[in-house]
């Protein structure tokens, strides 16, 4: 039986921003023994994202090769949308499984599964026999993508050296690019096999399974989560972690002690509201969904993901329809985008969150009007100069969405959820944007095949809509530990059944953190 709830009260002296400060001592990164040893771990999980770009690219690359479409029973639009859909349905489908096994057995686990799951997916697709066998190689990838995903940025944030924690985790989704480089290229090798060889798109099938197989081999030497760790209770091994990477060794240095009190209480006042019900009820949960959602559904549908997915159609728009030469400029556009996505995870740090968003957005609607206008004008006449004028706008247009969009997919949605909610929130994610790129999918081939460049001009409108929506509710989080962005969304209100009421002195003052844990008696 449940009676009236009881109040336990609990304080800790937290300073403002005190882990970003109880580390600045320290050598500077380059010099600093523990960030050398964490370059290692940092590296691997960037690779489990690389497998993300490889997976994900690939079928698009595939559409140049007419083996491959012969083999497909030569796809029509709805067909062709049904197929690329397939893949983002196993991710949809491993979302909520990748997230209890995140939870439950630990992040290494999550990613563990992943790998295996894309391995097995890898040899289905590159051995498949027509369309059923390749669609289903595709949802098994889907599904092992989607543990990946979920596991592999939670455990990047939780052990990232706090001082450059945004542009570590930033760095985590540039690597997509990685992925999709060497599939433009690989695949650019293979189509000058011979014409009647379906090994030309059944190579970079198998090559899926390289890299997975590469970190299955070196996740027994990453370290687990020392968040994850204390909300196991091994407490000891989470220090040793800290200690290892943040405090050369020393597990009484002061970045080590403030992270692991910080984490200790942060994890005792939360357990009480780690549900799902939690996070999709109480208020302030709500707007950490609120802004999740918005931010995957403006990442998918700003009108990059035509460009991603159907790349060769826009070609073939403009009258660019040779096999090498589509193969060529995509590994070139690749190029390009991971290089830019790079210039925007070292910006983050440097110029905030908002800025970056809506820099990358403003930039975004500035070059669709051209854009739009070229595609007007070369479908009228036919000019070549105005086909290539398009494809100089697709780059640009690329460069402005990987300014924000593609390193804060990420790193900006483990930031704002608290330690028990962060798996489940990019499983939300992870939900959100399959549901999204599935309707692209199917919607996007249709509607270009119907209206053309007309369709460009939704995607304008749409826009300026996220725009606005970042300009009214997305919170700057640069410059705090994970567990102080809490008090940006728990300060005044709820997290579960938590609240954590902060109150400064002064600026150069000590901030007292009161907790207020409601707990239900029987």
């Amino acid at each position: 039986m449940i009676g009236p709830s009881s109040t336990v009260r609990r304080q800790a002296q937290w300073s403002p921003s005190a882990v970003i400060t109880a580390g600045e001592d320290h050598p500077p990164l380059w010099k600093d023994p523990g960030f050398r040893k964490l370059l290692f771990p940092i590296i691997v999980i960037y690779l489990t994202q690389t497998c993300t770009g490889f997976d994900a690219t690939l079928t698009a690359n595939l559409q140049s090769f007419k083996e491959w479409k012969t083999e497909m029973g030569t796809p029509n639009s709805s067909q062709l949308g049904l197929i690329s859909a397939i893949y983002f349905m196993g991710c949809f489908a491993g979302s909520i499984p990748a997230a209890m096994i995140t939870d439950k057995f630990g992040r290494k686990w999550g990613i563990a599964v992943g790998q295996f799951f894309t391995i097995i997916g890898a040899g289905f697709q590159a051995g498949s026999k027509g369309r059923e066998q390749y669609m289903g190689s595709r949802f098994i990838l889907g599904f092992g993508i989607a543990f990946i995903t979920c596991a592999g940025p939670a455990l990047l944030s939780e052990l990232a050296v706090p001082r450059i924690r945004g542009t570590l985790v930033s760095f985590f989704n540039p690597f997509w690019y990685l992925g999709s480089i060497i599939v433009a290229w690989t695949c650019f090798g293979t189509s000058h096999m011979s014409a009647t060889d379906t090994w030309n798109w059944r190579i970079p099938s198998l090559l899926q399974g390289l890299i997975p197989c590469i970190v299955l081999a070196l996740l027994y030497w990453l370290p687990e989560s020392p968040r994850w760790l204390v909300h196991a209770g091994r407490t000891e091994e989470a220090k040793a972690i800290f200690a290892k990477y943040h405090g050369n060794g020393d597990e009484d240095d002061p970045l080590v002690t403030t992270q692991i009190a910080e984490v200790q209480l942060a994890i005792e006042l939360a357990r009480e509201g780690i549900t799902w019900k939690a996070l999709l009820t109480r208020k302030n949960n709500l707007r950490r969904v609120f802004i999740v959602v918005t931010m995957t559904l403006m990442t998918l549908w700003c009108g990059q993901n035509i460009i991603t997915y159907y790349f060769s159609s826009i070609l073939n728009s403009v009258g660019i329809t040779g096999t090498t030469q589509q193969t060529g400029i995509n590994g070139g556009l690749n190029i390009v985008n991971f290089c830019s996505s790079i210039a925007g995870a070292i910006l983050v740090d440097r110029t905030g969150r908002r800025t970056l968003w809506m820099s990358s957005f403003i930039g975004m609607i500035i070059i669709f009007v051209p854009f739009i206008a070229l595609n007007a004008v070369y479908v009228q006449t036919g000019r070549q100069g105005e086909g290539y004028g398009v494809i100089v706008c697709l780059f640009l247009f690329d460069v402005m969405y990987n300014v924000a969009c593609n390193p804060l997919l990420y790193s900006y949605p483990t930031e704002i959820m608290p330690f028990f909610m962060r798996s489940k929130g990019l499983a939300l994610k992870n939900v959100v944007g399959q549901v999204a790129l599935i309707t692209n999918m199917y919607v996007n081939p249709i509607a270009l095949a119907s209206i053309g460049y007309y369709y460009y001009i939704f995607y304008l409108a749409l826009n300026c809509v996220w725009l606005y929506l970042i300009w009214m509710f997305f919170p700057e989080t640069r410059g705090y530990s994970l567990e102080e962005l809490s008090l940006l969304f728990d300060g005044d209100g709820e997290s579960g059944d938590v609240q954590l009421l902060a109150a400064k002195a002064g600026s150069d003052e000590n901030v007292t953190v009161v907790a207020e844990t409601n707990v239900s008696k029987s």
